[in-house]
């Protein structure tokens, strides 16, 4: 396998603030691509965490690398990965970096090639920065707020979502790992007739949406985290998307739960409003459920 080569390639001009910082991303994805892989070519012990969730030993192995660089590249910044413990401080620091050094450990363990490794920065709170690396096919996706590209076979292309507008015509992208009936219903309200498209890891489902291959993600469930989610949406909505909650409310990076309790809905950012008035309903806000389960 080819791993992309370390040298910085920018051929949209990046936000000069971040430019540093992207690069940084960049290479720390591509660098733990290579740690990553090494795992991935042998077998490797898998362990489980709370909510029966498997962790490995590549897991840690990245997750320490990424963190121990980051540290000491910026040791002003908060850093949170997912194998490591949460800070407090992340909830009014100025800029977080939030790592998950295996998006999708249950596909590296099956050996689908549809995990990948983010780093994504909060600045004030908000999906400042973003890198997506899928090293079994060298694939790299990485913004700021004002440009997003991906690098592919030696290739760097602008990243602009789809412009489609029809709901029946858009594109579901859904997880390999995590079904359930929600996303069938969405997919009915929605009229969507296309072959949904399904993905491991939701870095890639994003970066997915971000090459305008895909119009939609659904993620039904309280399950993900923060760091699943800071690096992606920093690329999608540098490339004209939107990430909401099932509510339609912004992702909030600096609640004290790390869990996003209402779920999270990816667009293309045509519809989203609509998007979100038909499935609102289909993964309630908990206090809707508690309320539903009393009455």
């Amino acid at each position: 396998m080819r791993i992309l080569s370390l040298a910085p390639i920018f051929v949209i001009a990046m936000e000069t603030n971040f430019e540093a910082d992207v690069a940084l991303a960049r290479r720390l994805a591509l660098e733990t691509g290579t740690i990553v892989m090494d795992f991935y070519r042998r077998r490797v012990e898998v362990q489980y965490k709370a909510g029966e969730e498997p962790v490995t030993e590549a897991d840690r192995a990245a997750s320490e690398f990424i963190v121990a660089e980051l540290r000491r590249e910026r040791p002003d910044d908060t850093v949170i990965s997912e194998e490591g413990d949460d800070d407090s401080l992340r909830q009014t620091a100025h800029r977080v970096w939030f790592i998950d050094p295996i998006d999708g450990t249950k596909e590296f363990i099956a050996h689908n090639g549809e995990f990948s490794i983010m780093i994504g920065l909060c600045v004030d709170g908000i999906p400042t920065v973003g890198a997506v690396f899928q090293p079994t096919v060298d694939r790299l996706w990485y913004a700021t707020p004002s440009a997003a590209v991906v690098e592919h076979d030696g290739n760097v292309h602008s990243l602009r979502v789809s412009g489609h507008d029809q709901l029946s015509d858009f594109n579901m992208i859904s997880s390999r790992s995590h079904r359930n009936v929600v996303l069938m219903e969405a997919r009915k309200r929605l009229g969507i007739l296309s072959p949904e498209l399904t993905s491991g890891s939701g870095g890639i489902k994003l970066g997915i949406i971000a090459e305008a291959r895909a119009d939609v993600m659904f993620s039904p469930s309280d399950n993900s985290k923060l760091w699943d989610m800071c690096a992606p949406e920093a690329i999608l909505r540098a490339a004209g998307g939107i990430v909401t909650d099932f509510q339609g409310h912004r992702l909030d990076y600096r609640r004290a739960e790390l869990r996003n309790m209402n779920g999270v809905v990816a667009s293309n950012g045509t519809r989203h409003a609509d998007v979100i008035a038909l499935v609102r309903d289909l993964f309630p806000h908990p206090a809707e459920q508690a309320s539903k389960a009393s009455s």
